[in-house]
């Protein structure tokens, strides 16, 4: 198994987006892990990438600007437009051998998005992705920016817990939750906060009959929030190239909540482009 060479993609003097990339085996894929905006590289390097490293696939995660150990500077606007524009200069330096792209939640939008600027991939997973623009998505996140600035992350994540997680996964979780003595507001500044912020700029209206490349949508039946089935049932119908598969008993954070099954999807996703490249 190789081991990921972290590193930095510097943009400019005060901008420099920390990767960790280690290449595949002959042959095989690298997998390219897009963050939601509450994501960082350990989402990925804690279980995921390893065990798809040990099958000799690459991986290549990477922090945005206002996430992990990425540094930005005072002109960084923490906005979706530069999130993209940002993803793309990552696959432009790094050049992962034979890409696949693994989007979390609104990840997998800005890796669709990237994909029309010019990033290069095979492939495209989405986890629990596709929604529409609405006044649920609305909503959703201009509820998460005020929580944060009430009780910061630990608050989102305790309100919005019950429909974003299977069952199995709340009780595993809440002897570390609801904490008793409650929250601590989050300032202004924090960069978590200004993602929350600038995530209204998303645009959801993105042309999924477009999408040129081959798509795994992964879906959670327990995730509660965003998965409004019928419109994930017809943009699916819009994607050329789609394979649908469904966890009954997982939620929006499948890959935290079955590692293990995720892993064998994703690499079952990988060989299946590779045979029909070589076809």
């Amino acid at each position: 198994m190789t081991t990921p060479t972290p590193g930095f993609v510097t943009i400019d003097e005060d901008n420099a987006i920390h990767v960790l990339h280690a290449r595949p085996r002959e042959g095989l894929a690298t997998f390219v892990f897009l963050n939601s905006m509450g994501a960082t590289t350990a989402a990925w390097e804690a279980a995921i990438a390893p065990a798809l490293r040990e099958q000799g696939f690459g991986t290549l995660s990477f922090d945005y600007r206002g996430q992990g150990e990425t540094r930005f500077g005072p002109d960084a606007v923490l906005e979706p437009a530069e999130i993209i524009a940002d993803i793309v200069r990552v696959f432009r330096t790094e050049s992962p051998i034979r890409p696949i792209m693994v989007g979390l939640s609104i990840g997998g939008l800005f890796g669709a998005q990237a994909l029309r600027q010019g990033a290069d991939a095979r492939g495209i997973a989405f986890i629990n992705t596709l929604r529409k623009p609405n006044a649920q998505v609305e909503w959703i996140n201009t509820l998460e920016a005020r929580l944060i600035a009430m009780g910061g992350m630990p608050l989102v994540l305790d309100v919005l817990r019950p429909v974003l997680s299977g069952r199995d996964q709340l009780a595993l979780l809440r002897p570390t939750h609801l904490p008793d003595e409650g929250y601590t507001p989050w300032p202004a500044d924090n960069p978590r906060r200004r993602l929350a912020d600038g995530v209204h700029k998303a645009d959801w209206d993105y042309p999924w009959a477009e999408l040129n490349v081959p798509a795994l949508v992964l879906t959670g039946l327990h995730d509660r929030l965003f998965r409004i089935q019928e419109d994930v049932d017809e943009l699916v119908g819009q994607i050329p190239d789609a394979t649908v598969v469904t966890y009954p008993d997982g939620g929006h954070a499948l890959h935290s909540e079955h590692p293990a099954r995720f892993v064998g999807d994703l690499s079952a996703f990988a060989h299946a482009i590779a045979l029909k490249e070589a076809v």
